[in-house]
């Protein structure tokens, strides 16, 4: 009788080692260059809801990629207490690079991932204007096989939500298709970017793209479609992902 409870506890164990964990949430923002005044208010409100673990800037967040504005940057992500990880932006290039070389100091590359609880990471480098290339994309493939809930956040946009700014999203066209096809086939959940300065957000074969690039530079969109200063509140739970844009001077 002790065996046989034995057993049925170790299966328990395991049953529940292979479930998602407990609820968290982390935040979403991107495009913060050139207004830190917004900015500051965002880190704000993340800082006031306990239940944000960690947040993802999708992009330029400097205005030119010079040292000093990446140092400017850093210091206000200190107020923040969860940590930001940064998806490098085509301002944060830099001249001849040098932005990304910093960029590189900080993280060892321009794309990389982390896992959270059952949950995967994936930070891309397209802010070129040459798409993500071969060798990103080939580790990408890699990356995205596992059995965890997958999460993506590049610069420039797949497609416009808003169909407003076709030419703002990231080529060329045919390695444009070809990710999003690797993206859909390996069931990722979410898709998210910046560059496009305001909230949008569409569902297109069981993927969620959200852009959110209303973090302080001056808003492209107009208010009724999306063109806000915000950030995008994601949880996660064993069941479901919500998500929700927080509107930080009306929510």
């Amino acid at each position: 009788m002790k065996r046989i409870s034995y057993l049925i506890f170790v299966i328990l164990v395991l049953f529940q080692s292979s479930c998602y964990c407990a609820k968290f949430s982390f935040a979403v923002f991107g495009d913060n260059r050139d207004g830190d005044a917004v900015f500051a208010d965002i880190i704000k409100h993340i800082n006031k809801d306990k239940d944000i673990k960690f947040a993802i800037n999708t992009g330029d967040f400097t205005p030119n990629g010079s040292s000093s504005e990446y140092d400017k940057y850093w210091q206000m992500c200190r107020s923040c207490r969860v940590k930001i990880y940064d998806v490098i932006g085509n301002h944060d290039l830099g001249f001849f690079n040098s932005g990304r070389n910093i960029f590189r100091k900080k993280y060892g590359e321009s794309y990389y991932y982390f896992d959270y609880d059952r949950s995967r990471f994936i930070i891309l480098d397209n802010a070129r204007s040459k798409g993500i290339g071969r060798i990103q994309m080939s580790w990408l493939k890699d990356v995205l096989d596992t059995n965890k809930r997958k999460f993506v956040f590049m610069h420039k946009p797949l497609f416009d939500p808003t169909g407003t700014y076709p030419n703002y999203t990231m080529t060329p066209k045919e390695e444009n298709e070809s990710l999003n096809k690797l993206l859909i086939r390996d069931e990722v959940s979410y898709v998210f970017a910046g560059h496009i300065h305001g909230y949008a957000r569409e569902e297109r074969n069981g993927v969620v793209y959200i852009v959110t690039a209303g973090g302080g530079a001056p808003l492209y969109l107009p208010a009724f479609d999306g063109g806000v200063y915000h950030y995008v509140k994601v949880t996660v739970d064993s069941k479901k992902i919500t998500d929700k844009e927080i509107n930080v001077y009306n929510d």
